[in-house]
């Protein structure tokens, strides 16, 4: 479906590095609160959301009445004769854009918005993952359109080739966001002695400003115990559930071990725990949080299990915002699910595996909260952990002034990102085709 047929008639916008419907609800949360945000601040718009389906779709959530939201799938794919082959992609951007719908989106775009699934733009995942995470970006800059590098953590890169690479797109891009100060640092670094800090920002993750939204009445009564306990809520990562995946990580002891112990913990602490899966997967198998649950829960007496619930899998990303929202307290692993929880004033710790969670702690003033799985694990984590739980009156007291905050900076970004819609900065757009 080319450009000049869709109905918008606001500014037109491509999102890449983060897809509706993921499995991964941090990724999801992501993409959600991009389109929140456009729906809210760009009413007309057309928000063009790439992911790795098929063809041209139209968001059937039902949830943005004010834009036009759309699904444009494109992937590397040995299929290069398709249309959502990267390979077709660049073939046509270089000959008949209009042709191509991807290309054509590009071709369209008043701003490409960039967010690299928050911590993929690194080469740690393997040359493969980084060509798919800069595939976008290096279309925008192509097709001569604003870039716009939202909120994310850059790096690190381990080879001269990453480098470069990371370098050239940082400084061709209109604006580039960090989503923590440590980020920043390594934003400036990539950017030169020379950079024009006007176009580098200090953000906070857009994950902040996630409209939460109510589930299902079932949901809701699973989250709260008829016994009155307290509800602490645990989010355990598939991530790290076996022994080659946690020396992926550098992470010391038995995760599971770990985390089973905690709850036990809580347990006789008199809460009630609320297990939330964050990321799930067909099957409840790979990286999926379901199966770490399971294993979790095995290791626990039958008379702990009835103080237990464990969230539907199911539920989106905006809904596990919403249920997190109602516990006493929470921590997690997976660094969007504390994001949730931080973001709605909700007491939080991490168990975390890797420095980006210090920072987004860092940012609401709760940094002594994160517990690194790296350096901690058995009866010291859970020492530590508990002591969270207990300080949760004063946690909440301190999210009070510094999460509200947050959260508004993370609105006001959105805002500052449409005006590059309005007003990209001199120089920054190529010749744009008139339709």
């Amino acid at each position: 479906m080319p450009a000049e047929t869709l109905l918008a008639d606001g500014p037109r916008l491509v999102l890449a590095g983060a897809a509706l419907g993921n499995g991964n609800r941090g990724v999801e949360a992501l993409a959600r609160s991009v389109a929140d945000g456009v729906d809210r601040e760009a009413p007309g718009a057309q928000l063009s959301i790439l992911d790795d389906g098929w063809g041209v779709r139209p968001d059937t959530s039902g949830r943005y009445d004010a834009i036009h939201c759309e699904l444009v799938g494109v992937r590397r794919s040995r299929r290069w004769h398709r249309p959502e082959s990267w390979a077709q992609v660049r073939l046509a951007q270089a000959t008949f854009p209009r042709l191509n719908p991807v290309a054509d989106r590009f071709r369209a775009a008043d701003v490409v918005l960039d967010l690299s699934a928050g911590d993929s733009f690194t080469d740690l995942y393997g040359p493969g993952r980084l060509d798919t995470v800069t595939a976008p970006k290096i279309a925008a800059l192509r097709a001569g359109r604003p870039l716009v590098l939202l909120p994310q953590t850059y790096g690190p890169f381990t080879t001269p080739r990453a480098r470069r690479l990371a370098e050239r797109i940082v400084r061709s891009a209109t604006v580039a966001y960090a989503r923590d100060p440590r980020s920043f640092e390594q934003l400036r670094e990539l950017a030169g002695p020379d950079a024009d800090m006007t176009r580098l920002r200090d953000g906070v993750d857009v994950a902040f400003a996630l409209e939460p939204r109510r589930p299902n009445a079932r949901t809701m009564d699973l989250l709260a115990p008829a016994d009155g306990r307290p509800t602490a809520g645990v989010n355990v990562s598939g991530l790290l559930r076996d022994a080659t995946a946690a020396a992926q990580f550098n992470i010391v002891g038995d995760y599971v071990a770990t985390m089973a112990s905690l709850v036990r913990a809580l347990l006789e602490a008199d809460s009630h725990v609320v297990l939330v899966p964050h990321v799930h997967a067909p099957g409840g198998h790979g990286e999926s949080d379901i199966d770490a649950i399971e294993m979790v829960l095995e290791r626990l007496p039958a008379d702990m299990k009835q103080h237990t619930t464990v969230v539907p899998p199911t539920l989106d990303a905006a809904e596990l915002k919403w249920c997190i929202s109602r516990f006493d307290w929470f921590v997690g692993t997976r660094m969007h699910a504390t994001i949730a929880a931080l973001s709605t004033l909700t007491p939080a710790a991490a168990y975390a595996y890797s420095d980006k969670t210090l920072g987004v702690f860092e940012t609401c003033g709760v940094g002594e909260h994160v517990i690194d799985a790296r350096v901690r694990s058995g009866h010291e984590a859970v020492e530590r952990l508990l002591a969270s739980y207990e300080a949760r009156t004063e946690t909440r007291a301190i999210l009070a002034r510094t999460a509200t905050a947050t959260v508004e900076r993370s609105r006001n970004q959105m805002r500052e990102v449409l005006d590059f819609t309005r007003d990209p900065a001199p120089g920054s757009r190529g010749t744009r085709e008139v339709r």
